[in-house]
């Protein structure tokens, strides 16, 4: 009994008999994930009206301003005189996509230019927030956005006369 003990006490040592040898290790391994994915609508945006200063009377003497509001379609305020027959209006835009989405809204810089190359600069204002680089702005539960995009235009009196014009970009993207 006691040389069995003793032949026992030596297995267990090796590890032949405790299974902690290489002879029972696990060789391979398994498990399972998932893959999950959320399909949107693509975003769109459309112009559904170009930013409009109409007639504008230059000044005399020094400088006047025209500006339109992001908020309606008439001359806002400003120190030029307007005169009617050419309508005013807010650049509007038609941003479409999934609702309940934040994007991320950016509006270029518009310079507008006139006859012998005389150039306008406009300073923009997008209704969304302040600044051209906007985000944060949420679509709608109907899937529906609109972004107006007023601006001002300082007249000096030595402005050429005469009809000027320009374009300005209005990009939208998921957040």
């Amino acid at each position: 009994m006691r040389f069995q003990k003793i032949i026992m006490a030596a297995a267990i040592a090796t590890g032949i008999l405790a299974g902690s040898g290489t002879a029972f290790a696990q060789a391979t391994a398994s498990t399972s994930a998932s893959g999950s994915a959320t399909i949107i609508r693509p975003i769109t945006i459309a112009k559904t009206a170009d930013l409009q200063f109409g007639r504008v009377v230059l000044p005399s003497t020094g400088s006047a301003t025209v500006v339109i509001a992001n908020t309606a379609d008439t001359v806002a305020t400003g120190t030029a005189v307007g005169l009617t027959g050419i309508a005013t209006t807010r650049g509007k835009f038609a941003i479409g996509g999934e609702s309940a989405q934040a994007i991320n809204i950016t509006v270029g810089t518009l310079t507008m230019t006139g006859p012998a190359a005389s150039t306008l600069a406009v300073t923009l204002s997008p209704d969304k927030a302040s600044g051209a680089a906007l985000s944060g702005a949420v679509i709608g539960s109907a899937g529906s956005l609109t972004l107006n995009v007023g601006g001002t235009v300082t007249l000096p009196s030595t402005q050429t006369p005469g009809t000027y014009s320009g374009s300005f970009t209005v990009n939208v993207g998921y957040q």
